[in-house]
């Protein structure tokens, strides 16, 4: 009778164990809306691990910490997001069964653990570049009063003598300058 007592208890025991029942790894589908294409780097407490192309999958080790992820699209779109871990049902059956040591596995191992089974990551498009400002000589009229192109001049000497602007920059705008007078 103490036989088949020891067996039972064993068996419950091992049954509601979330190592044996759920693994200590899942698969994650990655999403990245409005476009797909992009590479995701996805990371916990545990590693990391890349779907090199979405939408795609990798298969990740749970834990108890958030898994963040991280996205790059070619064009230089970007986007990262953050999903918790939440208790997986069967290191509940642990706690139930008096398997305390059964429980205390799953938590280290990670298999009390799971994360939702797709991530979805809004994409930024990348930010535009600012446009260069004209030069202001090549924004002056077609011809130049002799006034206009003394002073022009002067206002060029005191950038030079300021350091502002190097020689050969002097020397170009000088040059436009007299070509317009």
């Amino acid at each position: 009778m103490i036989r088949p007592l020891a067996a039972l208890i064993a068996l419950l025991g091992t049954s509601a164990c979330a190592s044996i029942t759920a693994g200590t790894t899942q698969s994650v589908e990655v999403n990245t809306p409005p476009k797909g294409g992009a590479e995701c780097k996805l990371a916990n407490e545990k590693g990391s691990w890349t779907v090199p192309k979405t939408p795609g999958s990798t298969t990740v080790t749970k834990a108890y910490g958030d898994l963040t992820v991280s996205c790059q699209h070619p064009d230089g779109s970007k986007g990262s997001s953050a999903v918790q871990s939440s208790t997986a049902g069967a290191a509940f059956g642990n706690i139930l069964a008096g398997g305390i040591i059964g429980a205390a596995v799953d938590m280290g191992s990670g298999a009390a653990y799971v994360y939702p089974s797709s991530v979805s990551v809004a994409m930024t498009p990348p930010e535009q570049p600012v446009a260069p400002t004209p030069d202001p000589v090549a924004l002056q009229p077609a011809r130049l009063a002799k006034d206009d192109a003394e002073r022009m001049l002067r206002d060029l000497a005191d950038l030079k003598a300021k350091k502002l602007i190097t020689e050969a920059d002097y020397r170009e705008r000088s040059q436009v300058i007299l070509a317009k007078m």
